[in-house]
């Protein structure tokens, strides 16, 4: 075999361990009609212009005028999150953007109507091509789940024959339930750390216990689910806490109350429950087991899940990372992947234990491809491409 196919049967190898953890980021639902960060960014900005509060749109305005052109909506978020910080200490109860004071109330109504935006467009769908633009909404809903399905076919068919043995833990920053929607259509067990049915209660400590079920015969094997950002069906509840509502629920009506946090960047809200003990879970998988972590349709801009990443490599020699990653667009040669990736593939600690699966080819240890025809572009990066590489074996 030649150096691409070599390594290509490495990589086999790896995904075929008993023991590993997949981080699924944005790019795994684009198939699925909801869209990456950006034209999320660009579709929240239209429904806040379009609505009828003139101080909203203000406040965005002056938002968009002080954060950084490239900045998406989860830096917004982060951004109002320290203003309304900054208005609850100050004596006035205001903050100011740009020169001008609004109140922690006006900065909170703002912080509302985005997190409502954000989760009917995510829970719907949205799809713009060139000037042709399709909303989801509730009576008609564009969100298409055949891409996971067909992923989470190809990765448990590969593992039939030793399911009892395996230990695969799933985590996702992305707000939409397509994951663990096609898990029960797969009639694959889940937990998320919520008791309960359709309407459960977050009760981490009891759902999260890792189960011994490899060792008991006919034993239901059960897989962890741990949304690292929150997701559109869970809300706060005054009376109970977090709780995971079905849809339209009247009595969980308040689409505001939408826990999607933490937003980039924001260490703070990884100390808080419930996205503590999904943090610690996070590390857990990292650090205390021999086992190998994937990720596709994760763009490496989340810097609290990159250092927790980059701590488990640092410490455990056990610890292997494959990234499914596109290299970046024409960056004058000065990014090759991404910042992160790029530097954790020269790191001379752990860079052997780095691959990355790209479009030009498989980066291992430096940022050279090796492919098998250099004019060749592989499709594996896709969260598609990859489920046909699950199926075949073949990188294509």
């Amino acid at each position: 075999m030649n150096d691409f196919e070599n390594l290509v049967e490495t990589l086999s190898q790896h995904i075929d361990a008993d023991k590993q953890s997949w981080l699924f980021g944005a790019g795994i639902s684009c198939d699925a009609n909801i869209p990456l960060m950006y034209p999320l960014t660009t579709r929240v900005k239209e429904i806040i212009i379009q609505a009828d509060n003139n101080n909203n749109k203000e406040i965005y305005g002056s938002l968009s005028a002080n954060l950084e052109a490239n900045a998406h909506i989860e830096h917004y978020l982060s951004h109002l999150c320290d203003l309304i910080a900054i208005a609850d200490r100050s004596k006035d109860k205001c903050a100011s953007i740009n020169g001008k004071n609004f109140s922690q109330q006006e900065l909170r109504d703002l912080h509302s109507e985005i997190v409502q935006a954000i989760g009917k467009t995510v829970r719907y769908g949205y799809k713009k091509d060139g000037d042709d633009e399709i909303i989801g909404t509730l009576e008609q809903p564009i969100i298409d789940i055949a891409t996971h399905v067909n992923f989470l076919k190809a990765l448990f068919r590969a593992k039939e024959n030793r399911e009892s043995r395996s230990k695969i833990r799933f985590f996702t920053i992305n707000y939409d339930t397509l994951i663990e929607d096609a898990m029960a259509l797969e009639k694959i067990m889940v937990v998320d750390g919520f008791s309960g049915g359709a309407m459960g209660f977050w009760n981490p400590c009891d759902e999260f216990i890792l189960e011994a079920t490899s060792s008991i015969k006919n034993k239901p094997i059960k897989y962890h689910l741990y949304k690292l950002h929150g997701s559109v069906d869970w809300h706060r509840s005054g009376e109970v806490g977090l709780v995971r509502a079905r849809y339209g629920s009247k009595y969980l009506s308040n689409l505001s109350e939408i826990m999607i946090y933490p937003q980039a960047t924001k260490y703070v809200e990884t100390q808080k429950d419930p996205f503590a003990s999904l943090f610690a879970q996070f590390r857990s998988a990292l650090l205390n087991e021999s086992n190998v972590f994937i990720t596709c349709g994760y763009s490496f801009g989340d810097e609290h899940i990159n250092s927790e990443i980059e701590l488990a490599l640092s410490l455990s020699s056990n610890l292997t990372l494959i990234a499914f990653a596109k290299e970046a667009p024409n960056d004058k040669n000065t990014i090759v992947i991404n910042k992160t990736l790029d530097a954790w593939l020269q790191n001379s600690q752990f860079g052997k234990r780095v691959f990355v699966a790209g479009e030009n080819g498989i980066y291992n240890n430096v940022l050279t491809p090796v492919n098998v025809d250099p004019d060749k572009k592989l499709s594996w990066w896709k969260f598609s491409g990859l489920t046909e590489f699950l199926n075949t074996g073949e990188a294509e």
